[in-house]
């Protein structure tokens, strides 16, 4: 009886230390692993080549991220956005106020604007992301096969798609594999009505 209770409250342990160990591990660090597993998998990479390629695809994917970061600006939490509509009550309809028409050309300039800003900020971005992925390539010639060099970018391309249908939101896949957050929509199913 002695030896089954020690026995249990050394199970009992050693399970409450892998779930902290998982509990404690940043979110980034687990996605950065869940990359490097798929890599790993997609690529053929073999052990002997994994530990420089996870060092050289860290500092790669840092780089990366942090043009990422930089290129988002969000405003400040209390400062309202411009433009932001007042919240009504359900059923409530607001009052709409008409514009003349010198007020709404100029709302649909101001809105093309900063459309056309947001795109050339993203184009800017984009270009400085291929320039990092240019300085990475002879990095990752020296720990790829050729084969694997010429599939890389492919490959991280599709898993950062991948990564993207499994966050939830409005027509995405959700992480329970149906589509947004709210669940299958009637009529949504294949199986349904097909006889």
């Amino acid at each position: 009886m002695k030896k089954s209770l020690i026995l249990i409250a050394m199970l009992l342990v050693a399970f409450s230390a892998a779930a902290q160990d998982k509990k404690d591990q940043d979110p980034k660090e687990r996605f950065f692993k869940a990359k490097v597993k798929e890599m790993v998998y997609h690529l053929d990479i073999t052990d002997e080549q994994k530990p420089e390629f996870v060092k050289v695809y860290r500092a790669y994917t840092d780089e990366v991220s942090q043009l990422m970061r930089d290129g988002r600006q969000m405003p400040p939490k209390d400062q309202a956005r411009k433009g932001e509509k007042p919240r009504h009550e359900k059923g409530e309809k607001p009052e709409r106020k008409q514009l003349t028409k010198e007020e709404a050309t100029k709302a649909v300039k101001d809105r093309l604007e900063k459309q056309t800003k947001f795109q050339t900020e993203n184009a800017a971005r984009q270009a400085k992301i291929n320039e990092v992925k240019i300085k990475y390539v002879d990095q990752f010639a020296e720990v790829l096969t050729p084969g694997q060099l010429n599939r890389f970018f492919v490959v991280e391309q599709q898993i950062q798609q991948k990564m993207r249908k499994r966050q939830p939101g409005p027509g995405r896949q959700g992480f329970n594999g149906r589509p947004g957050m709210n669940g299958p929509r009637p009529g949504n199913h294949p199986e349904e009505g097909a006889e």
